[in-house]
């Protein structure tokens, strides 16, 4: 009977995780809320120039705050809800704080490519309608597919590495481009699992309040396994010796404060 509401039992623990989950949606979805508008632009029609130039700047700004939360939900779902450290409040907002510059810029870039390809898309069917221009409006789609490929590739990836390195944007895309391709099967399972996310969301409004969290949980397994083979471990640790770091190992110490590689489990 006193197990029936010990805190620590299967019933309880599954219950604190789906409030995580819920939590970590809704604090993801209150940062997100532009990226309904971005959406709404893209698949707007964008074919004059001026109007086009207007919308590539209005997504960039719209995606300013997108970037960082994309980055903190993937941590706090790996940090807390997989590796149970903390808080799922006080982590997001740590995560958000610490990638906040680099994730702006990032999600900024983002938003202009996006609405720029979502243009080229358009202008490319509409020089396939005209017969005179069938050729080169082959070619046009040709190469905006060919982007969208790879800027999806980065996509996929971009905001896990984010979350995990320090390092500026342009090192940022970088190094996503090379792992999303590098692990290509793993690019595509993680593609797999977003578009499915999106699409539960498309039948299902509601879940919006759930699913982000989940996706981003099933991502971290495959993801993991990618961005482990890049973490440094440094030495003198239990890390380096290939022992698993618990809570409470001490595997740094910088300015007084104690740090353990707890993603490195």
């Amino acid at each position: 009977m006193n197990n029936l509401f010990n805190p620590d039992n299967g019933f309880f623990r599954i219950m604190g995780k789906a409030w995580d989950m819920i939590l970590a949606s809704v604090l993801w979805l209150v940062c997100c809320i532009p990226l309904y508008f971005v959406i709404t632009i893209v698949t707007s029609n964008l074919g004059h120039p001026v109007i086009l130039l207007m919308f590539i700047a209005l997504d960039a700004v719209l995606m300013i705050p997108v970037g960082p939360a994309m980055a903190s939900i993937y941590y706090v779902c790996m940090k807390v809800i997989r590796r149970e450290r903390g808080y799922v409040f006080r982590e997001y907002v740590h995560a958000f704080k610490m990638n906040f510059k680099v994730g702006a810029v990032t999600g900024a870039i983002i938003g202009a490519l996006i609405t720029l390809l979502s243009f080229n898309l358009q202008y490319s069917y509409a020089l396939s309608a005209a017969e005179e221009n069938v050729g080169m409006g082959t070619i046009v789609l040709v190469v905006t597919l060919a982007v969208c490929f790879v800027l999806s590739g980065v996509l996929m990836v971009i905001f896990p590495v984010l979350s995990r390195f320090s390092m500026g944007v342009k090192q940022l895309f970088k190094t996503s481009l090379f792992i999303a391709f590098r692990h290509i099967l793993y690019t595509l399972l993680l593609f797999v699992i977003v578009l499915v996310s999106a699409l539960a969301i498309y039948l299902i409004v509601p879940a919006i309040f759930f699913v982000p969290a989940v996706c981003a949980l099933v991502c971290s397994f495959p993801m993991e396994r990618v961005l482990k083979k890049y973490m440094p471990k440094p030495e003198n640790t239990a890390a380096a010796d290939g022992v698993f770091v618990r809570e409470g190992d001490v595997v740094s110490e910088e300015d007084g404060e104690r740090k353990d590689l707890w993603y490195l489990e």
